[in-house]
């Protein structure tokens, strides 16, 4: 597999250098002035291909020693990052600039070859005119793939961390900050400079600046403790979370944090952007992508060797929360907050969607939460936790690594369901501040919700017109015709050539093909379902189906022919058949799904019908769903 994604990176100068080959040899035959300009110019594109790969073939050769090497220490990880970070941009240069350049001499060598066997009648001009543009498109590629190059990489400056919190000081929280320096004493770890409370993320640290949302701006150590967590988790597996997070301040992690971790993310970001604005045309291909796949692979590459650090920091960290505080309450509240990720994200939708309102929105979230009773920690025990700064390991990887076995103490333990009462220390350490930090985080999120409703209003305005989809009839047609031929033909052969055997086969496999044809071509002729604003209609609909019940989408393509699945709720409403055969719409219960079998979907547009790939239909019917969806929340 790494093997296959390096030769891919070749594909580009491959392709021009034997493309170059080949001209060589066209142009070796004759002596004339044109052939030997060819000639020049097809060895310089071998030249200039040749370069382009020796490029290509160097940095290969420099990002995979630096990655290996890179494993030896974190610090090693951060300089030969950097080292390669600076490296590449000049080597995406080169390798545009002598891609780019080789297809300009080849495109000039055309040109010329034209210009001596072409007649420069219209046709000639014109095709004469095309490769010219071609020429001057190229040159121009090459110039703003300069500046995108140099936009991306100028992007790497790490930007602030953004949270929706409030800040506390030790003067307003003095026993929250009592009992975190307690911790780092019994432990001997790094203490905090700042302690943001917050209500969307869940715990973490960070040595970067942190900008509060509409407040003042944080440098140095800042622990962020979520409200969210602080109310669904005891004083034992508080404190141990906290003593992991706290650990990430000692050692190289620190510097890890500041130094490498914006880089990296800021690369990605960067060249993702890169490749969004990329038009899909040849001229890219050649030009661009040999540059963006080269940046892409020394990610990659880098990749594997940022997840074994990041995994030996967390396990290390995950040892200082045991230690701070036991490995069983740390186990637990591993456990218990992978349990409740899910839940805890649907009630902040709900605030930041302004359908839940409180003076108190911890009293809120506990009073959601109260409803689900023992908690199911076995189902998300292979999940991630979320973390806004770093990946993790699995939940069951972490509690192994501390020598821990989920045992029915453990698990009843982190199972227990959310009640009120049961966490007193929380309330005593925020006592002072408690109504004023909901008040702060109240005020906060206001302008988040105005955006959030912006955005669902933009969403609800589209889609509104009505769209039919259409089954292709080209398909039908050469099914029938397929079918005609081998029933008609085989019967031929048995009747009057006295032929049997595979003739019968023949004959066998027509009629069914035919009468399959001739069903889709029946079908064909009128539209297969319409999307309205607020539902599917189709004539094979014994109802409108709601695109309201419709909770996710997927559109899975089998042998050439498109499958739409709609995964619904209150599908046993519907009056859908579950029967397979033949069926453009069937429901299947099991998986609370609706199917939609469409032949060569296509759509009409100004009179026309278009034919749709699977990606577009998906983006078509994607967009109805959540604009439909988008309606609905506001109407409640």
């Amino acid at each position: 597999m790494e093997r296959k994604r390096v030769l891919n990176l070749f594909y580009t100068p491959l392709f021009l250098f034997i493309y170059g080959l080949w001209k060589c040899w066209r142009a070796s035959d004759n002596a004339d002035d044109i052939e030997i300009i060819q000639f020049g110019l097809a060895m310089l594109a071998l030249l200039l291909s040749l370069v382009a790969m020796f490029i290509l073939g160097s940095a290969v050769m420099v990002c995979k020693a630096s990655a290996r090497t890179s494993r030896r220490s974190q610090d090693v990880l951060i300089q030969k990052f950097n080292f390669c970070r600076r490296l590449l941009p000049f080597m995406m240069v080169g390798e545009i600039l002598f891609c780019g350049l080789a297809t300009v001499a080849l495109v000039l060598s055309e040109i010329i070859w034209t210009m001596g066997h072409v007649e420069m009648n219209g046709g000639g001009l014109k095709l004469l005119f095309a490769m010219v543009i071609a020429v001057f498109a190229i040159f121009w590629m090459i110039i703003k793939s300069f500046f995108s190059v140099r936009r991306c990489f100028a992007l790497f400056n790490p930007e602030d961390s953004r949270v929706i919190g409030v800040n506390l000081p030790e003067m307003q929280a003095p026993e929250l900050w009592q009992w975190v320096r307690g911790l780092t004493s019994q432990a001997q770890l790094t203490p905090p400079d700042n302690i943001v409370a917050g209500f969307f993320d869940c715990f973490y640290v960070t040595a970067n600046p942190v900008q509060i949302e509409k407040g003042e701006r944080l440098t140095g150590n800042t622990l962020y403790l979520p409200l969210t967590y602080l109310s669904l988790l005891n004083e034992a597996e508080i404190a141990a979370v906290v003593g992991h997070e706290l650990g990430h301040f000692t050692g190289e992690d620190t510097q890890y944090s500041l130094r490498f971790a914006p880089l990296y993310a800021g690369m990605q970001n960067s060249l993702q952007q890169m490749a969004k604005n990329m038009q899909d045309a040849w001229i890219d291909r050649l030009v661009l992508y040999s540059a963006l796949d080269m940046a892409m692979w020394f990610l990659q590459t880098f990749h594997e060797t940022v997840n074994h650090w990041s995994r030996i920091r967390e396990l290390a960290a995950d040892e200082t929360g045991a230690r701070v505080s036991s490995s069983s309450a740390f186990a637990c509240a591993l456990l218990r907050i992978s349990a409740l990720s899910e839940p805890v994200e649907h009630f902040l939708e709900d605030v930041l969607r302004g359908r839940k309102s409180s003076d108190n929105w911890t009293e809120g979230l506990i009073s959601a939460l109260q409803k689900l009773g023992p908690l199911d920690v076995l189902a998300s025990i292979d999940s991630e936790i979320a973390h806004p700064m770093d990946s993790h390991p699995t939940t069951r990887t972490r509690i192994t690594a501390l020598n821990l076995s989920l045992d029915e103490g453990l698990l009843i333990q982190a199972s227990r369901a959310v009640a009120p009462e049961e966490n007193l220390f929380f309330p005593a350490l925020f006592a002072p501040v408690a109504s004023a930090l909901s008040c702060e985080i109240s005020q906060e999120i206001e302008p988040v919700r105005a955006e959030i409703r912006e955005e669902i209003e933009a969403e609800a305005a589209l889609a509104t017109e009505t769209k039919a989809i259409w089954s292709s009839s080209s398909m039908a047609w050469t099914m029938m015709i397929v079918g005609i031929v081998l029933m008609f033909g085989g019967g031929y052969l048995v009747l009057f050539q006295h032929l049997s055997g595979i003739c019968w086969l023949f004959t066998l496999i027509g009629l069914p093909l035919g009468m399959l044809g001739n069903v889709a071509l029946q079908r064909s002729r009128q539209s297969l379902f319409t999307l309205t604003s607020q539902s599917i209609t189709s004539i094979y609909l014994p109802q409108p189906l709601p695109l309201e019940y419709v909770e996710r989408y997927e559109v899975v393509v089998i042998s050439g022919v498109a499958m739409l699945h709609l995964y619904v709720r209150n599908g046993d409403r519907l009056n859908i058949t579950t029967k397979r055969c033949m069926q453009v719409f069937r429901y299947e219960p099991q998986e609370s799904r609706v199917v939609v079998v469409v032949s060569s979907p296509c759509c009409e547009e100004e009179g026309k019908k278009v034919k749709l790939d699977a990606v577009t239909m998906s983006q078509i019917v994607g967009q109805y769903i959540s604009s439909a969806h988008a309606r609905a929340e506001l109407s409640k």
